[in-house]
């Protein structure tokens, strides 16, 4: 099957590590809560691997927090550095990792939530629907680029427009391993991201990743065991331990930190996302949302939404698994999104690139669709 559904999770794993994962469970113990040499290599695993996240983000290696996933690092961000009776202030993108949290805070009065329309055209006028608002914004939720269609926001300047004390929290799924992405340069407070996407690692493991110039500070959501401190009944103030209550996923991270030594920042993916883009627009019968207009390819990630008339998005996906592709149809956990793309009704059919991804396999593609 070629697989085309890399916005859910990369596929397949390298050998690397896939080995790395086993590896960690032969050899490593629970990471902080001893001193013998099986904790002593899981400790080794999980600071090495914090190391290279925090120089992948510039940060320091104490502001690099793991987590379950970019949801759970989300819903610490969000629910760690709420100003009750304050506005938090989101994009018309958001997926629900954002949106259901903000949700609960909402129904329980514990913040104000605006939304602000992104244009996927023009970012000048999607920073004129920011600015409007975010003079009255405590905090803000955004997303680096949508899930749906890959836009990528104009988070540099949106960050401008904000006052110096507003707290900012970017949602950088969809872009971590796909775009270098600086937090000090971007002057945001958090990046929350996945292990198990752009960057290639293992479903299970996430992190939230704070600037370290951020004079924040974030409220646990999970309190516990963090192996230090332990007469305490208070979770400790520094971080990372202030964030990382339980048993880490050592194996899990393991596979992470064997992915960053593969990572590679190429024209490869844009190029193929030109490709298939050219492609597509010349089909008659295929109507694309949100894609670039051409020689605008670069303000995407390679994520592209589409419909073909006279196909249910459900049902053309289902006949292309038939034939041998992996893609996803339906509203991707995104229903505001799909509203600002005017697909709300019907949803769509997503097809993401990544790395492993070829020519050949947009050719064959490209023969199908046309064809089916």
């Amino acid at each position: 099957m070629i697989y085309f559904d890399n916005a859910a999770t990369s596929f397949p794993k390298s050998k690397n590590v896939i080995n790395a994962i086993s590896e960690a469970m032969r050899c490593c113990g629970n990471s902080g809560r001893s001193g013998h040499k099986y904790a002593l290599k899981a400790a080794e695993t999980v600071y090495n691997c914090r190391k290279k996240m925090a120089s992948l983000f510039n940060t320091r290696p104490e502001c690099v927090i793991f987590t379950s996933s970019a949801t759970e690092a989300l819903n610490i961000a969000i629910k760690g550095t709420n100003n009750p009776g304050g506005v938090t202030l989101v994009s018309s993108m958001e997926h629900n990792s954002v949106m259901r949290p903000l949700n609960t805070l909402r129904r329980n009065g514990q913040t104000v939530l605006r939304q602000f329309l992104v244009d996927v055209k023009h970012d000048h006028i999607t920073c004129e629907n920011f600015s409007t608002v975010s003079n009255s914004a405590t905090n803000v939720v955004i997303t680096h680029a949508s899930n749906v269609c890959g836009r990528i926001l104009p988070v540099r300047k949106l960050r401008s427009l904000c006052n110096d004390e507003t707290v900012f929290i970017l949602d950088a799924s969809q872009t971590a391993g796909h775009l270098k992405i600086d937090i000090t340069e971007l002057g945001v407070d958090i990046i929350c991201v996945p292990a198990h996407k752009g960057l290639c690692g293992p479903m299970g493991v996430g992190a939230l990743i704070i600037n370290p110039y951020s004079d924040i500070v974030v409220e646990p959501l999970i309190e516990g065991g963090t192996g230090t401190n332990s007469k305490s009944f208070e979770m400790p103030e520094y971080y990372p331990e202030r964030l990382e209550a339980g048993t880490a996923n050592v194996c899990g991270i393991a596979g992470l930190n064997a992915s960053l030594d593969e990572l590679e920042f190429s024209s490869k993916e844009s190029e193929l996302f030109k490709y298939l883009l050219s492609g597509m627009r010349d089909m008659v019968n295929i109507t694309l949302h949100g894609a670039p207009e051409e020689g605008n390819e670069s303000d995407h990630v390679p994520v592209l939404l589409f419909n073909k008339e006279g196909y249910d998005s459900e049902i053309l996906c289902d006949e292309m698994s038939k034939k041998g592709f992996a893609l996803r149809a339906g509203f991707h956990c995104a229903p505001n999104a799909h509203i600002t793309l005017g697909t709300s009704e019907i949803g769509g059919v997503r097809l993401s690139l990544g790395k492993g991804n070829t020519r050949r396999e947009i050719d064959r593609f490209l023969n199908v669709i046309s064809e089916i």
